[in-house]
């Protein structure tokens, strides 16, 4: 695991494309690397060609490159103009520049492997987070359209707008509302958890809002859409503690056909966050983004981190610690101690149940979003949600024969490596190992 390790910037990564078949072991890509003793070596058949023709038959190694980046620029100007539609949407550098001091280290308040974000006011006194994208490969610039493809597509209150874009040379920019709170995850666990504790009521109308964020996602809006990415971090407060969901560099079209996942090559997102089935098989449906309120839900209730390697042996990952008190029915045991008051107990009670049911281990059995808030909003009889446990049964097709803790297993697997000169096991409870390469964190002043 040492390559990946090496690619960690910021607080993201994402494993490489790997071939999938369903019967394989369980645990891609994590066992199967960690299993592995030696290195494949692969004999690739030889043609008879003359030297002379198989150099001249490699590519030029000093292409131009900069006419190439100029028409990759021109195609992806064009793209953005069809998808946009609205020159208001169009920022010009010089103004950005002006607005963030000349992208001056005083207002770098976010910075990625291949991001960086500033702080920005614009002349008529509007705050603004102002992203950029520096990148001249066609991967990244197509990935750029495609997120904004899909921002551009939503409008709701708790989903954070974009406002705007300008490309100038290799520079893909993106402009935001500025947060003046900061992160759910900032409020939580960091700068921001002294200078205001959360309240029973704000909490469960954060989680409120960001099932309805997530409703909207995948049933109302015009094209479904699967975030992949949800966790404490790339959700915004306002000043009136309004949840935003924010950051879609990781999000997809979701199926509009009868097919109810898709396989990804490629696992993205947070650990702590991914689902079973994507984690282990990368299988992808709106399902993975229950999963993920899921684990949010546990944070707003217990006040701690998804991964916290500081935490007694058996402790680390806050779903093995959480569910085993709820199951003997001691929900109160993972309250948080910040929480002097809770004025409704069925509030309490319609939270923690929403988190266990979010957190079903099959896909199958996991209830969709919608279902997850009309719980939360006490729009369904309890006893429907009260299931047996031979009911949350494993889904053959989704993980054949495994074992449920396995996937947080391989999640933690390095956090036994006391050896390993990688990443320390704080550096990675703060942050993402799955992720794109900019979280919206770098979106908060």
């Amino acid at each position: 695991m040492g390559e990946e390790k090496q690619k960690i910037s910021g607080r993201s990564l994402s494993l490489p494309s790997i071939d999938i078949l369903l019967d394989q072991k369980p645990g891609w890509p994590l066992l199967r690397r960690a299993s592995s003793g030696t290195q494949q070596i692969h004999h690739w058949p030889t043609r008879k060609v003359s030297v002379v023709n198989w150099v001249m038959s490699l590519p030029d190694r000093f292409p131009n490159h900069q006419q190439n980046l100029n028409s990759e620029t021109t195609f992806v100007k064009k793209q953005l103009n069809d998808i946009l539609r609205d020159t208001k949407k169009w920022f010009n550098y010089n103004v950005l520049k002006t607005a963030t001091s000349d992208f001056s280290q005083e207002n770098l308040i976010g910075k990625g492997g291949c991001n960086e974000v500033y702080r920005g006011i614009l002349k008529n006194g509007k705050g603004i987070a102002v992203k950029i994208l520096k990148s001249s490969s066609k991967e990244a610039m197509t990935d750029f359209v495609h997120e904004i493809d899909i921002i551009s597509s939503l409008s709701h209150q708790n989903i954070s707008p974009l406002l705007g874009v300008c490309v100038q040379e290799n520079d893909l920019i993106s402009v935001y509302n500025l947060s003046s709170t900061g992160s759910l995850e900032e409020t939580l666990h960091g700068k921001q958890k002294d200078k205001h504790v959360l309240s029973w009521e704000e909490r469960f109308k954060i989680a409120i809002g960001l099932a309805e964020a997530l409703d909207y996602l995948h049933n109302r809006c015009s094209r479904p859409v699967i975030h992949r990415d949800v966790k404490t971090s790339n959700v915004l407060l306002s000043d009136e503690l309004q949840p935003q969901l924010t950051d879609f560099g990781l999000s997809m079209w979701g199926p509009t056909t009868s097919s109810r996942y898709a396989i990804q090559g490629d696992v993205v997102g947070t650990f702590g966050y991914l689902a079973p089935e994507y984690f282990m098989y990368g299988k992808v449906s709106d399902k993975v983004d229950v999963y993920a309120f899921g684990v949010v839900l546990l944070e707003l209730i217990s006040g701690r981190n998804p991964i916290s390697p500081e935490n007694p042996r058996g402790q680390e990952s806050l779903v093995m610690w959480a569910k085993p008190l709820i199951e003997v029915g001691n929900s109160k045991g993972i309250l948080d101690a910040d929480i002097t008051e809770i004025t409704d107990e069925s509030q309490f009670q319609r939270m923690v149940l929403a988190a266990t049911h979010c957190l079903t281990r099959s896909a199958t059995h996991r209830p969709s979003i919608r279902q997850i808030l009309r719980l939360l909003r006490g729009l369904n009889e309890v006893e429907k949600w009260i299931k047996e446990e031979d009911e949350d049964c494993l889904d053959d097709e989704v993980y054949p024969n495994s074992m449920a803790e396995l996937h947080l297993s391989l999640a933690l697997l390095e956090l036994e490596d006391d050896d390993s000169g990688s990443i320390s096991p704080m550096e990675r409870s703060n942050h993402s190992l799955f992720s794109s390469c900019c979280s919206s964190r770098e979106l908060q002043p």
